[in-house]
């Protein structure tokens, strides 16, 4: 039999996972939340405690060697980044856990982390950024502008968002087990990652704001600040390419890139163009903390190992799956979103 173990099913990444390999694997195994949504039959799940290392070898234990791959979701922040300090082991230990049950028992399958750009945490405000009139803009004779930042961009030096630290804990020790062990891990490290259903973020709480009526919120740089995007279903595609034929210890990058990017002034216009909807919203002239002016990902170098992937949906498309998605929602359940904003 071959398993798929998926933790944070429930989440934005983690489900689309389960959506996605429960039509590639004899059985999905989710660790963590139960979704919300009526899962596959070939879905099972198992609502343990990463931190509980016992809870965690316990069920990887039971599939033993049937296991062949393992998609860790589950340390990744989610949408708004915040500053309240969370606890370090929900991403770091739970990550130590999972990486050690699966070198105990499954010792062969392929270990997917979903990390996030945000461990650089605000070095990238240190890049020669020029302002126009709608976004930051790298300055052109950078070799970053055109693709974006590639993974050579340095961690030290930084100041981040408390979520981005455990996260970045958790990206180093799953290197570690693939160099040091010779576990066939690799570490995506993705940037704004949006589904038509996602709760967190930009896309959906514009889009969620707009449909409802109540001011967006932008906070600082102007909204000028340029983010790409990337739909998980993307995301997902990235870390099957990677099972078919992994490359221990690899870290990519996982983003849109420019063809899927903007500045939060126009994505709201892109939303109003799109819809004839226009988007109302409020300015709080302060950034939240390390938040950086401009961001864009180069995935050369996983294109370059996996030649057949490439992102699918662009903004556009993305934007307006969104507004389908939560123009059908009943409003009690709208006016039960997490609240407007983003960074």
């Amino acid at each position: 039999m071959d398993i798929a173990v998926v933790t944070g099913p429930a989440g934005l990444v983690g489900g689309e996972a389960v959506r996605v390999f429960a039509t590639r694997f004899d059985l999905v195994v989710g660790l963590g939340d139960r979704p919300r949504r009526q899962q596959p039959p070939n879905f099972r799940s198992h609502p343990v405690d990463l931190r509980d290392l016992a809870a965690v070898t316990g069920v990887l234990r039971d599939y033993g060697s049937d296991v062949r791959l393992v998609v860790h979701t589950a340390a990744h922040p989610g949408g708004d980044r915040g500053e309240e300090l969370p606890s370090f082991e929900t991403a770091a230990l739970g990550t130590v856990n999972l990486l050690e049950a699966v070198r105990q028992h499954a010792p062969d399958a392929v270990f997917a982390l979903e990390s996030t750009v945000e461990v650089y945490g605000d070095v990238p405000n240190a890049l020669p950024l020029v302002e126009t009139p709608t976004r930051w803009e790298l300055d052109p004779g950078h070799p970053w502008h055109e693709h974006g930042v590639d993974e050579s961009m340095g961690l030290d030096r930084a100041d981040r968002a408390f979520p981005a630290v455990p996260v970045l804990a958790a990206d180093l020790t799953a290197q570690d087990h693939a160099r040091r062990l010779g576990m066939n891990v690799g570490v995506f490290r993705a940037g704004t990652v949006v589904g038509a259903e996602g709760r967190l973020g930009l896309l959906p709480t514009l889009v969620r704001d707009a449909v409802r009526g109540v001011p967006f919120t932008i906070r600082g740089h102007g909204g000028k600040q340029v983010r790409d995007v990337l739909d998980a279903a993307d995301l997902v595609e990235m870390f099957w390419h990677f099972y078919r034929n992994p490359r221990p210890g690899a870290v990519y990058h996982a983003g849109g890139g420019r063809d899927r990017a903007g500045s939060v002034l126009e994505i709201i216009a892109e939303y109003e163009h799109l819809t004839g909807r226009e988007v109302r919203f409020d300015y709080d002239p302060e950034p939240g903390y390390a938040d950086v002016r401009w961001w864009l990902t180069d995935t050369g170098r996983f294109r370059r190992d996996y030649p057949l992937w490439r992102p699918t949906r662009g903004l556009t498309d993305l934007l307006a799956a969104a507004h389908r998605y939560w123009s059908g929602v009943p409003k009690v359940v709208l006016d039960r979103g997490i609240g407007a904003g983003v960074e």
